[in-house]
This record gives structure tokens, C-alpha cells and sequence, in this order.
């Protein structure tokens, strides 16, 4: 009986692994579900794949767009400093030339003789270069003591139509009187609040010639000049004066000044104009505008510099400075 049970346990065994044994050819011809399955896991994969790598490559782009727009703020930062101490080399340079005798010919170049005539001076430098004008507040009309009319007049140089003069110059005056009552056109406390203006007139004469900004109406083309930089001061050589901004000579910046007692308008002929500041020249106790301009030689922007200044002709400091600006 034991080798009867023997017999049939190895013949049951011997089955079991003929069973498990499989043929060299289903080994290398795996059945087709399996196929589609390892095709499925591989389409999967491919998948991934390509997301992680488009996903790599627009990480890579946004980083390279950031540093780029970085280096341009950099490169940005550093022009605007280079034009801010090329403005300031200007300064210096024009206030170390106040008092200069007027040049005994005409026909000397500007460069060599600076007065305060309005013509541009040029300074240049190995990182750039500076356009310096002098003019004298003198000759320019005071908006804290001019009349109506004479407002008028000037906002019409300006570029202004009668129509707008005649709102602008009602509104500039109730700015700076000390009373409360509106003009025609004007403007007072109350029309400032139901303009929702966070600020109200000042009452009382401007302390800074921009202050007229403040005004509703006066805009900044209007305050600069609509032909802003474009005058015969720039014609001989309009290469230099490229990304430079310079107020217009017919605008409100270059026409007013809180200086002075002068309420008449200057002359409109150009050429009155240019004999009358030929004859311009330093004057002891004189209140005077120094622009300075910076170009670095990089390339824009340009930064401008606005002084006001008062010559004493005495001491180690033959001048006073008023105000000073970055324009």
C-alpha cells in the first residue's frame, strides 16, 4: 500500500510541474493582452515624459524672461544715474562760469563765454555729455503779481485758445488770491471738493513755479510746451539734443517764475527776442534759472536738473542757491 501511494503521488507531482513548464515559443510570443498593456504603460510614459519636459522648458523661459526684464531695470537704473551726475556736472559747470564778462564778438561761440542768454551749452564728457541753459527770471512775468490780461496773453503764447485763457487764467487767480470768491470761471474751495480734489486752493502766492500743475487745466504739455524741445535753439545740431526733453521757450515753464516784479509779457518777434538776450549778461544780485540736462553716452533717459540761483558776486561763493529741483 505505501509504495502504491508512493507511485501515485510522484505521478501527481510529475503533472503538476509538466503543467507549470512552459514552451519556449509562449515565452517569446507573450498573448496580445499583455501587449496592449506594456503599449498603454509606454503611451503613458511618452506622455509624462513630454509634459515634465515642456513643463522644464517653460520654467527655463519665464526664468529667462525674468532675468532679462531685470537686466534691462539694471541697465535702466544705471543710465538714469549717469545722466543724474552729467546734469550736475552741468550745474557746476554753469556756476562756476556766473560773472563772465560779455564776449567782445558777437560772433564768439557760446561754448566759450556762458551768459545767461538762453542759447544751450554743451558740456561733454567721456560718459556722456550735458546741455546747460541759463536764463535770467528777470525778464520772465511773476503769475503771483500779474494781471488778468497779462495772463491771458501768456497762456495764449503758450498755446492756448482764447476760450481756454480766459477758464485758465480765472482759475490760476483764484488759486493764489487770498479770498474765497469765485470768478467768472474760476474755482474756489467748494468747486474743489465737488471735483473731489483732495487738495484745495492755496489762497496766497505759489512757492514753486510747477505748483501751477495743481491748477484744473493746466496740463503738463501745456506747462512744458506742445513744441517741447522744438525751437531754433536746437536746429544747428538736433543729433545732440535727441532724447532730450527741454521745455518749450513759448510755455508756461519758460515764460512765468515766482521771482521778480516783471508782469509784462516778452516780445513775440523771434529776432527782438534774440537782440534783447544778447545784451543779457550777469548783473550783481540777480536771480537767474540754471537747466542742466544729462545724456549718459549709453543711451536715454535723460535727467534734468532745474536751479534758481542769485548772484552775489562777493565772497568764495559768488552765488546763492534758491531752489533746486530733479526734473
Amino acid at each position: 500500500m505505501n509504495n502504491i501511494a508512493r507511485s501515485l503521488r510522484r505521478k501527481t507531482e510529475d503533472g503538476r510541474q509538466k503543467t507549470n513548464i512552459r514552451s519556449p515559443s509562449s515565452i517569446l510570443c507573450p498573448p496580445y493582452s499583455v501587449l496592449r498593456t506594456l503599449s498603454s504603460v509606454r503611451g503613458v510614459v511618452l506622455i509624462a515624459v513630454l509634459w515634465c519636459c515642456a513643463l522644464i522648458m517653460w520654467f527655463a523661459f519665464q526664468i529667462s524672461a525674468q532675468t532679462r526684464l531685470m537686466g534691462e531695470d539694471r541697465i535702466h537704473s544705471i543710465r538714469d544715474s549717469q545722466a543724474l551726475y552729467l546734469a550736475i556736472g552741468g550745474c557746476y559747470e554753469a556756476l562756476a562760469r556766473m560773472g563772465q564778462a560779455p564776449p567782445l564778438h558777437m560772433d564768439q561761440t557760446a561754448d566759450l563765454n556762458w551768459q545767461p542768454d538762453g542759447r544751450p551749452r554743451i558740456v561733454e564728457y567721456k560718459s556722456g555729455i550735458a546741455v546747460v541753459i541759463i536764463e535770467s527770471e528777470e525778464i520772465k512775468v511773476n503769475v503771483n503779481s500779474v494781471q488778468e490780461v497779462q495772463l491771458r496773453q501768456v497762456l495764449q503764447r503758450a498755446g492756448a485758445d482764447e476760450m481756454t485763457s480766459e477758464m485758465l487764467a480765472d482759475r490760476i487767480l483764484d488759486f493764489i488770491d487770498a479770498d474765497d470768491i469765485t470768478r467768472p470761471q474760476g474755482m474756489e474751495k467748494n468747486e474743489y471738493i465737488k471735483a473731489g480734489l483732495n487738495y484745495i486752493p492755496f489762497n496766497g502766492p505759489l512757492t514753486g513755479l510747477d505748483q501751477l500743475l495743481l491748477v484744473p487745466g493746466v496740463s503738463h504739455q501745456l506747462f512744458y510746451g506742445y513744441d517741447r524741445g522744438i525751437d531754433e535753439r536746437m536746429r544747428e545740431t538736433p543729433e545732440v539734443f535727441q532724447d532730450i526733453v527741454i521745455p518749450a521757450r513759448n510755455s508756461l515753464f519758460s515764460l512765468l517764475t515766482i521771482y521778480g516784479g516783471n508782469v509784462n509779457l516778452p516780445l513775440d518777434n523771434e529776432e527782438q527776442q534774440e537782440s534783447v538776450l544778447k545784451l543779457t549778461s550777469w548783473k550783481p544780485g540777480g536771480l537767474y534759472r540754471i537747466l542742466s540736462f544729462g545724456k549718459s553716452a549709453n543711451g536715454p533717459p535723460s535727467v534734468g536738473i532745474w536751479l534758481t540761483v542769485r548772484f552775489v558776486s562777493i565772497g568764495e561763493k559768488p552765488y546763492q542757491i534758491l531752489s533746486r529741483k530733479v526734473m
